[in-house]
């Protein structure tokens, strides 16, 4: 019988200054490591959920880009 951890390990917290695309999208980005792990790091078996975290990053990075022209704009 071989023994496998399934502990939850050591968890850290999200640094202050991390980039909004890393907090917002961090949900996504923790199933693509889930995803990839069970599926032996198989890239092409998870690319629904890379997929899904590129959405992601693209939005966020519209948005801020958006909220800096809208503050640019009122200056």
């Amino acid at each position: 019988m071989v023994f496998v951890y399934t502990g939850k390990g050591r968890r850290q917290a999200q640094k202050d200054d991390a980039p909004p695309e890393q907090k917002l999208c961090a949900k996504q980005a923790c199933a693509i490591q889930w995803c990839l792990a069970k599926r032996d790091h198989k890239e092409h078996l998870c690319q629904a959920v890379i997929d899904d975290w590129q959405a992601c990053v693209d939005k966020v990075r519209v948005a801020v880009a958006a909220k800096e022209l809208d503050e640019k704009g009122e200056d």
